[in-house]
């Protein structure tokens, strides 16, 4: 069976676990009486206080208290913490960062929640961030994505600088800035050579989950276009060759120009096949106006093209399996979905759902893998250039250094025009 997870727990909480698994989680994750070296481990004890402790990359050690014992719903919450404790811990050593250790500093102001995620800040981000706010960051800093649209920027293990970046808008705020605290410049290649074990650890995992699924007959990749979705395809053809694989690839008609371009010249460098299908997005906008946050309609105009185009491929193949770069730090959404979806004549699965985006960077960084260029200008997620998620930083990028690329576009003016009302 295809087990991502195993919980561990000790014989006097294992009813009370089990009961919380069954319930929030279905099958998906997997109660066992011992840890695998291919599989995430979360191992559960009965302790006088509850605390969760990392022990190793793929290992970590939830300790319930009797407070937390009596509540599903707790121990489920408190699962959740020791799932971004595997995916979030981080600690500075001598001249670099450590993920998934215990032996180092601990960061000055550091806080580990589901909902956060970590990454290393674009040298196009650092400038503009020196532009418009007058402020000085390391190259590659580790940046510690939070609550509220606030940025925690790291120099080694101090903090550097706090940014609110609005959902809303196009402007940036300071809410604390150390300029006086050493600015620590960082170096990918030395980043990567000290985590080349834990890297290793996490792909293990990842294609271990993949053995478990079969030999499929064939393995379509919902590629957009972004980081998350470049890393699976390149393990699928990593782990079943490029014979086997191919991307699938929405067009909206809202797409970034570099988006597209992309997509077309890295499948290519890769030696995929990309199945280019369209959505109607443009189009219906006349009719149903610009997607917003409590109305997303884009994404269900997105799921019907990429579903269209999955009908033609059931009617060749019986085993599909069909791999998504979804990844918990995402969304709640996205957390709550599980690794594995049993779908119509399908599998679709996520095999690096529990990474960080700052391994994801990390794998990008380890193959030699060309990014999508607006990554490069600051952008830490990527859609539509109409898209309702994009923050205010993501639209001062557009109007600063993408305007004349996106100026004859239908409907950026009004977007951008909209963008600033909120």
């Amino acid at each position: 069976m295809y087990w991502m997870y195993r919980v561990i727990p000790d014989d006097n909480v294992r009813d009370v676990v089990e009961k919380t698994i069954t319930k929030y989680y279905g099958r998906w994750l997997h109660l066992s009486s011992k840890p695998s070296p291919y599989s995430y481990n979360i191992h559960v004890r009965k302790c006088s206080t509850t605390r969760v402790s990392l022990l190793s990359s793929i290992n970590v050690e939830l300790c319930v208290s009797s407070k937390e014992y009596d509540s599903l719903f707790k121990i489920a919450r408190l699962i959740e913490h020791a799932r971004a404790v595997l995916r979030n811990r981080v600690v500075w050593s001598k001249d670099t960062y450590l993920f998934g250790s215990v032996k180092g500093s601990e960061l000055e102001e550091y806080s580990i929640h589901p909902a956060y995620d970590i990454y290393f800040a674009s040298p196009g981000l650092i400038d503009l961030l020196r532009e418009k706010l007058g402020i000085n960051l390391p190259r590659n800093a580790l940046v510690s994505k939070r609550f509220g649209g606030k940025y925690y920027f790291y120099s080694g293990d101090k903090l550097r600088a706090i940014i609110n970046i609005p959902d809303e808008g196009t402007k940036l705020f300071i809410e604390r800035y150390y300029p006086l605290t050493q600015c620590i410049d960082l170096d990918m290649d030395k980043i990567l050579s000290a985590n080349k074990e834990y890297l290793l650890s996490n792909v293990m995992v990842s294609k271990n989950f993949l053995k478990s699924l079969g030999k499929p007959d064939i393995v379509l990749v919902s590629f957009s276009g972004g980081k998350d979705s470049l890393v699976v395809l390149h393990m699928a053809i990593d782990y079943y060759g490029s014979q086997v694989v191919r991307g699938i690839y929405v067009d909206t008609g809202v797409d970034f120009p570099a988006t597209r371009k992309y997509v077309e010249e890295i499948t290519d460098r890769l030696g995929v096949g990309i199945d280019i299908v369209r959505a109607d997005v443009d189009i219906l906008i006349n009719h149903r106006g610009l997607p917003t946050k409590k109305n997303r309609w884009c994404t269900l105009r997105k799921t019907k093209a990429f579903k269209k185009k999955l009908e033609e491929y059931k009617r060749k193949y019986d085993k599909i399996l069909v791999i998504v770069g979804d990844r918990d730090a995402e969304s709640e959404a996205r957390a709550r979905k599980p690794p594995v979806r049993k779908r119509d004549k399908y599998l679709e699965v996520a095999p690096i759902k529990q990474w960080s985006t700052a391994l994801v960077q990390l794998y990008i960084h380890k193959h030699g893998l060309s990014n999508n260029p607006l990554y490069d200008l600051g952008f830490y997620r990527l859609g539509c250039y109409i898209c309702p998620s994009l923050t205010s930083l993501e639209r001062i990028i557009m109007i600063e250094k993408l305007y004349d690329e996106l100026k004859g576009l239908k409907w950026f003016k009004e977007y951008i025009k909209y963008s600033r009302k909120l």
